[in-house]
Order: structure tokens, then C-alpha cells, then sequence
């Protein structure tokens, strides 16, 4: 009998399952010993004992995720650490540990994590806000803020102006149509300001291309569509669409078709000058000064880099001012304002009357009356606060292993900054269930000696803090203060004059934002409140 047959017949069920074990046990041993070389003894922040294999998937809130993982912190700690599915997440839960872990550690916290499904289903690699930290993400972050840096947007402010006198025209017109005109509003600004095109007031096919490439953000982010139990099972992503029940792999077709055609429609009628420009040349706009300075620095060997570059930069430019993202701050907060302006009517009576005695009755407010305008910029930050788009803003992830307080946190770690949790802290900001921009204003100016700044912690952290984040500020309160000037915003009335009732509600998960009311017995009517013009 050979050695093999020999072995072979003293291997009893017996035996195997002892060999079984063992080997499990060696190898818990050994992760056991490579774990602590990692962490060199150092434990993971406190939080929710994990269960096997799913971790603490049980302990993530299903519903107003920010105020149950707020409650969390409250029992754990400001830093509390959740296994969910074996990725490591760490949420912060005051603004000394974001500022702390995320600006004065940037170096290792801004990376994101890459969420490959979504990024290859949708074609999503032109996003450089979801980009790993690296040169490639250094190139478009620099592209970027070239055109959107405090010095840059001051030349943007003549398209602003012009955006929210259009706004204030599709309101007159069309009222009930608040969050469409909102949208109109600020896609035609930055297709100003990056192309030096204006666009049509109805009917205009790059709007409509714009439009068609914003479907996915409310599908995926705010109702799911499968996007979740794709990232746990992302296999499925090969699934046909053709096949039955695959219903996300056929809107994720469609939406990637219109994605595609975002990023590379409007830069091909650019180049090929089928756009009429005001200013008379190419150099005026945006993209025409990347170009120019791409055929000034560039050598032909990194051309195309950079020209991909520059569609991706244009494209985030266009999808951040229409998404629920960083610089969007403006699409929902200017719907956010109308509807606390109908809950809180003398906050508008007082800002009306500010603009009254700065503006007076013969013109439109401009950029020139803003610093004087102090209520109103207390009400643009009382917004802010109010209702958080971006509650968590967009996760950072570990590069490296760090220690932070003591505790370990290892390299991939998905760090959320719940700035929600931060803004409704009762020891932060006074009674943080009332609407009062009077907290930003002590004799007179603005005041942030004892409610922070706002703006310090929704346009995010570090070296990943939004770009964007002054041109966002001016349209703001362009259009904020444009509308109060000239519009009285009341609740609506139905068909025998009686005022409805109406209740907001901020929907999504990690992506919020006011998109619908609440009307007694009618849930998920649409936002309709009603304007009475003050002025013409």
C-alpha cells in the first residue's frame, strides 16, 4: 500500500472535522496576532456590541438616520465606531471631533470610498468628488477651483444677477412650480458661466439634457431603487437587464446613457462653436479659459488627459448646482426658505422690511447691498442650519491606519461627520427646534461668537471641503433676497379660500432634502405655496 493510500484510510469523518477546526482556530489565532501588530494594542472606538458576520447592520437607524445615530453618541461617545457588514465606520458626533479627525488629519482622511457598482453601472468616474485621494483627484480638485475660487466667481455675478431675475419672472408666472423655476434657475447660471451660453426659458434641449442626467440622483439616494442590496451583493450587477425582476439594471442603462451624454454634449457643441457667445469669444467663459490654458501648458502627450479633465470638472460643475450634493446647497435651500418664510411670517416681515430700507421700492437687490442686508443674511444661515441637505456630508475614508484619541482606526474606515447632530445641539445653538436667524446677530452684524457659522460645517472638511462653496454662497443670496423683495409668500388656499395647512418633510437617507409637504389627508402633495407679488 503507497503512502497516499495509506493516509487516505485513516482519514475518518472524525479526524477531518478535528483538522477542520484546528485550521479555523490557527487562523483566528493569526488574525488575532496580525490585528494587534495593526492596532499595536490599541481598541476601536466604543460602540453597539457587534453581531456575527453582520456586525452591527441592526444598529444602523432605518428611518431619520442622523438623530438615531446622534442618540448613539449620546450613549457611546462623539466618536462611535459600528462594524456593518465587515466595513469599518466611524461617525462623529461634535464638531471638535470632525474639526479635529478631518481638517487637522487631512492627510489621511480624504480619501473616499469607492463604490465601484454604482461608479461602473452609471459611468460615474468623471465625479471627482467621489475620487480616491491621489494626483489624479489633485488635477481636477486644481482645474476646478482655478474657475470657483472667491477671486474667480466675482466675475460670475453678472449670470447670477440675470438667473434670478429670471427666476423671479417664472414665479410670477408660475408659482406653483417653485422647485422646477429653482432648478431652471441655477442650471442656466452655471451653463452661463461655463459656456457663455443662455438658454431658452422653455424647451431648451441642453436643459432638458441636464434634466434627463438628474434622474438617478432622486432614484438612487432618496428612494433606493436597489441601490443598497447591490452594494452588499454588487455580483448582481451582471445580471441582464433583460432578465426578469432586473429592473435596476435597466434604469441603470437608461441613466447611464443620459450621464454620458451630460458629460460630452455640451463640451462638443462648445468646440464645435455651435453656441452663440455674448462675450465674443471663448476665453469669457470657464471652459474656454481651461482650454486656453490647456493649449498654452500643456504638452500633446497629456492633452487628452487634460481635455478629459475638463469635461469632468464642467460636468460636476453642472451636476453639483441641480444634485443633492456639496454646492446644490443652493437648490434646496432656496425651497427650504420658501417654506419657513409661510411658517414664520414676521421672520419674512422683518426681512421685507430690511430690504425695503436698504433696497427701497424702485429696484432689485444686487451684490452690492449685501453686506448692509444683515437680517438677511442671518435668514440665509438660519436656512443653512435648518435643513441639512447633506446631514453626514459626504462620508471621508482612512487612507492609512491611524490612532485618534486612543483609540484605533484602521485604514478603509468610512468616517461620517454627522453635522446634523452638530447643528441641533442644544449646548451649541439655542433652542434648536425654533426657526430665529436673530441668534447669528448681536448689535446689529453678524455674530458667530455664540452659534457657529453654519457655513463652517455643511460645505464639508479638509482638503475635501466643496470647491464650489462661494459661488454657492452668492446665488444664494441673490436669489433669496430677490424673491422676499419682491414677493409676499403665503400658505395656499383651496377651492372655497380656506388656507391649507401644510407640514414640511426632509426625505432620503444620507441625501435630504424638502421635496414634498404634508396636507392634512393629503400625504405627498407637492410643494405649493402661493406668492403675491409686493412690487412689480
Amino acid at each position: 500500500m503507497d503512502l497516499v493510500s495509506l493516509v487516505t484510510s485513516h482519514l475518518t469523518p472524525q479526524i477531518l472535522l478535528v483538522v477542520f477546526l484546528c485550521t479555523l482556530v490557527l487562523a483566528y489565532l493569526r488574525s488575532r496576532v496580525e490585528w494587534s501588530a495593526r492596532s499595536r494594542g490599541s481598541p476601536l472606538p466604543p460602540g453597539p456590541r457587534p453581531l456575527p458576520f453582520v456586525g452591527n447592520m441592526f444598529n444602523w437607524p432605518k428611518s431619520d438616520q442622523p438623530a438615531g445615530l446622534r442618540d448613539l453618541s449620546i450613549k457611546y461617545g462623539d466618536v462611535l465606531y459600528l462594524n456593518v457588514l465587515g466595513k469599518h465606520m466611524i461617525v462623529l458626533g461634535s464638531s471638535s471631533a470632525i474639526l479635529e479627525l478631518l481638517d487637522k488629519r487631512s492627510a489621511n482622511t480624504s480619501s473616499r470610498e469607492q463604490d465601484n457598482v454604482l461608479g461602473s453601472l452609471l459611468a460615474l468616474d468623471f465625479n471627482f468628488s467621489g475620487m480616491a485621494y491621489g494626483t489624479w483627484w489633485r488635477r481636477h480638485r486644481r482645474a476646478f477651483w482655478q474657475e470657483f475660487h472667491p477671486a474667480a466667481v466675482s466675475a460670475y455675478l453678472p449670470a447670477q444677477r440675470q438667473g434670478a431675475r429670471r427666476f423671479l419672472n417664472k414665479l410670477l408666472t408660475s408659482p406653483s412650480k417653485l422647485r422646477e423655476h429653482v432648478r431652471f434657475t441655477f442650471t442656466a447660471a452655471i451653463l452661463k458661466v461655463l459656456f457663455d451660453v443662455d438658454v431658452a426659458d422653455d424647451g431648451d434641449e441642453l436643459v432638458e439634457v441636464v434634466e434627463a442626467a438628474m434622474e438617478w440622483h432622486d432614484e438612487v439616494y432618496v428612494v433606493g431603487a436597489g441601490h443598497s442590496i447591490l452594494r452588499v451583493f454588487p455580483i448582481l450587477r451582471y445580471i441582464p437587464p433583460w432578465f426578469p425582476g432586473a429592473t435596476i439594471q435597466r434604469r441603470a442603462a437608461y441613466w447611464r446613457s443620459t450621464v454620458i451624454r451630460l458629460k460630452e454634449e455640451p463640451f462638443r457643441r462648445f468646440k464645435a462653436g455651435s453656441f452663440t457667445r455674448t462675450m465674443g469669444n471663448s476665453g469669457g467663459c470657464a471652459v474656454g479659459r481651461m482650454i486656453s490654458r490647456m493649449v498654452r501648458d500643456t504638452e500633446k502627450a497629456s492633452a487628452k488627459e487634460e481635455e478629459e479633465i475638463i469635461r469632468n470638472v464642467a460636468t460636476v460643475a453642472i451636476e453639483d448646482a441641480n444634485a443633492k450634493t456639496d454646492l446644490s446647497q443652493m437648490f434646496s435651500t432656496v425651497q427650504s426658505v420658501f417654506i419657513a418664510m409661510y411658517l414664520h411670517p414676521d421672520v419674512q416681515r422683518r426681512a421685507q422690511a430690511e430690504l425695503d430700507a436698504v433696497v427701497g421700492p424702485n429696484r432689485l437687490p444686487d451684490f452690492r447691498d449685501r453686506d448692509r442686508l444683515v437680517y438677511v443674511n442671518a435668514l440665509i444661515r438660519e436656512a443653512l442650519w435648518w435643513q441639512n441637505v447633506l446631514p453626514f456630508a459626504i462620508p471621508h475614508c482612512t487612507v492609512e491606519d491611524d490612532e485618534f484619541r486612543e483609540y484605533f482606526v484602521p485604514a478603509g474606515t468610512n468616517i461620517f461627520p454627522n453635522v446634523w447632530a452638530c447643528m441641533h445641539d442644544p449646548e451649541v445653538y439655542e433652542d434648536p427646534d425654533v426657526f430665529r436667524p436673530e441668534r447669528f446677530i448681536r448689535d446689529g452684524r453678524l455674530d458667530f461668537s455664540t452659534a457657529p457659522d453654519p457655513t463652517k460645517l455643511i460645505f464639508g472638511f479638509g482638503r475635501r471641503i466643496c470647491p464650489g462653496r462661494y459661488f454657492a454662497e452668492n446665488g444664494l443670496f441673490i436669489n433669496i433676497a430677490s424673491a422676499l423683495h419682491v414677493f409676499d409668500i403665503t400658505p395656499p388656499v383651496d377651492e372655497k379660500g380656506r388656507v391649507i395647512s401644510i407640514v414640511p418633510q426632509m426625505i432620503g437617507g444620507l441625501l435630504r432634502y424638502v421635496k414634498e409637504v404634508v396636507i392634512p389627508q393629503t400625504v405627498g402633495a407637492p410643494l405649493n405655496l402661493d406668492l403675491h407679488a409686493r412690487r412689480l
